[in-house]
């Protein structure tokens, strides 16, 4: 099975804000298996590991939610969890 990490600069700048977002994010894909949001970086970053390049449904989800977000990057893990293949987004 493939194993995608997804990289996003969000707008989510709290616990409650955060906790809501990944719950509801679990429950809308069963293709993202973890997802964290790093409150301490200034562009509190979302890294999602799914087996789906769905970033586009994850941009426009948060979007939907009330949320600035930008894609940044993305990259394919093998087996051992080494990246494999890196794209980012070119603004």
């Amino acid at each position: 099975m493939k194993k995608y990490v997804l990289i996003f600069k969000t707008s989510i700048r709290t616990i409650l804000q955060r906790s809501h977002l990944i719950s509801k994010l679990y429950q809308v894909s069963k293709d993202i298996k973890f997802a964290t949001i790093d409150l301490d970086d200034e562009d509190f970053i979302l890294r999602i590991e799914s087996t789906q390049r769905n970033e586009d449904f994850i941009s426009r989800f948060l979007f939907l939610e009330g949320h600035k977000v930008a894609f940044l990057a993305a990259f394919e893990k093998d087996e051992q969890g080494r990246p494999l293949v890196v794209s980012h987004f070119q603004e």
